[in-house]
Parts: structure tokens; C-alpha cells; sequence
């Protein structure tokens, strides 16, 4: 009897394995950025061809993580939803500073995208200042340790919008 195939779990990863799609993923995070940085919620002094080549390919790596088979292992197989790959997103791009600013701005926002992406979408107060923004005191925590990705994978879980 051959194999019977299951239809995916609506909270399931998104895998993204070919080069391709993870090229065009990283310019939607860098236009991502750039929008945050164009409505002054972000510093920048501009980057050159050279730096501008180092931050996408900074970019990539996170997203090559995130998205794509390693050795082997499928996004199916490092995380257990849609919310634990969007919030290894936000932690990774948040810590490894890709950015001169905007970090965990970009890095939340983008996560947030790829459960809408999914369909998934997550209900929260999206207070413009940061000192009362909740998703933006859960991004700062995370970088700074007080709580940890699981943490915030449960956050997105529980606040998402059923259908």
C-alpha cells in the first residue's frame, strides 16, 4: 500500500528550498527596511555597494536558516509551527544586528508578515510608541534575554485570529 499523504497543518513552516525565493525574500526585507527608515523610524547613513552586499547576504543566511532543508533536516523537522519559525526569525534578525537601526523593528515586522503569509494572522495592539507596544517590549526582551523564542512562539500562538 503505498504511503498515504498528509495535507499540511495549517500552522505548518513555510519551506522556501531554492535560491530563488530566498533571494527575493531577502529584498523584501531590505524594501521592508527601508520603508520603516523612509518614515523616520530608523537611522541610517547609507550603505555602499560593498556593505549593501554584506547585509543582504547577512540577511540570507537567516532567512537560509529559517527556510530552507540543512543537512538534510526540513524546516518540517526544526520547528514545530509557523509561530516557532517566525519567532526564530525575529530572534535572529533581531540579534545579529544585520541593520545600523531598525533591528528588532524590521525583524518584527517581517516575522509578523510571514504568519500573514501563512494566513495566520496575530491580533495586537499596535501602539506606535514602542514604550507601549507589546510585540515591541517582547522583541526587546528576547534580545536581551529576559524571555526566550519559545516564550514568544506561545505569545503568537495564543494571539492568533482563528478562522
Amino acid at each position: 500500500m503505498p504511503p498515504v499523504k498528509q495535507q499540511p497543518c495549517p500552522f505548518a513552516p513555510l519551506i522556501f528550498d531554492d535560491e530563488e525565493a530566498i533571494g527575493e525574500l531577502s529584498s523584501v526585507v531590505l524594501q521592508l527596511h527601508d520603508a520603516l527608515s523612509t518614515n523616520g523610524r530608523c537611522f541610517t547613513t547609507g550603505a555602499t555597494e560593498e556593505k549593501a552586499a554584506a547585509t543582504r547576504g547577512r540577511i540570507e543566511s537567516v532567512l537560509l536558516n529559517a527556510f530552507c532543508t540543512i543537512f538534510g533536516q526540513s524546516p518540517f523537522e526544526r520547528f514545530s509551527d509557523i509561530f516557532d519559525q517566525a519567532s526564530y526569525l525575529a530572534e535572529h534578525m533581531a540579534k545579529d544586528h544585520i541593520f545600523e537601526d531598525g533591528n528588532k523593528r524590521t525583524s518584527l515586522v517581517f516575522a509578523l508578515s510571514i504568519l500573514a503569509l501563512r494566513n495566520v494572522p496575530v491580533v495586537f495592539p499596535d501602539n506606535p510608541d514602542p514604550k507601549s507596544n507589546p510585540y515591541y517590549a517582547w522583541i526587546q526582551d528576547l534580545v536581551s534575554g529576559k524571555r526566550t523564542r519559545e516564550e514568544l512562539a506561545q505569545e503568537l500562538r495564543s494571539n492568533h485570529i482563528s478562522k
